[in-house]
């Protein structure tokens, strides 16, 4: 699938780029490491997803979380009820709109996904081949992708 907004004559080179991109973004060192967080806590991909997008300190609604998720509100219910079950986060009524309910990370919670987040946040070893002057570069390119009209 293309966009009519990409000139085409850069179509091509535009999804080289996004291959490249998704490809550096699949790094064995996270894999590995979230591979050996479910190990140990026997989450699957669903609950450790949850744990990567809620918030460490303050409370998020669930809607919210479906949100940043990409996905329907029935499926968060789902996660949570497995991160409640397994004593990682709680659900509580939003503080100013009861009909709202928010999930809040107990400690236990709070520290699994303070390390989920940090395995995620760990850029790939394949940035030790830029100099600092190209990771700028880097940057300022992918700011200007993310925050272009989509």
């Amino acid at each position: 699938m293309t966009s009519d907004a990409i000139a085409p004559g850069v179509e091509d080179l535009a999804a080289e780029a996004w291959r490249r991109v998704r490809s550096i973004g699949d790094d064995p060192v996270t894999e590995a490491e979230l591979h050996r967080i479910m190990h140990e806590t026997g989450l699957t991909g669903g609950p450790m997803k949850a744990l990567r997008f809620l918030p460490l300190t303050e409370s998020l609604p669930m809607r919210r979380l479906a949100g940043r998720m990409g996905c329907d509100n029935s499926y968060v219910t789902s996660l949570v009820d497995t991160l409640e079950q397994r004593g990682l986060a709680g659900r509580e009524s939003h503080p100013t709109d009861r009909r709202v309910k928010v999930i809040v990370l107990t400690e236990e919670g709070r520290r699994l996904a303070e390390r989920v987040q940090r395995a995620y946040a760990a850029p790939p070893a394949a940035f030790a081949n830029l100099t600092e002057a190209e990771v700028g570069t880097l940057c300022e390119l992918l700011r200007k992708l993310d925050t272009a009209e989509r």
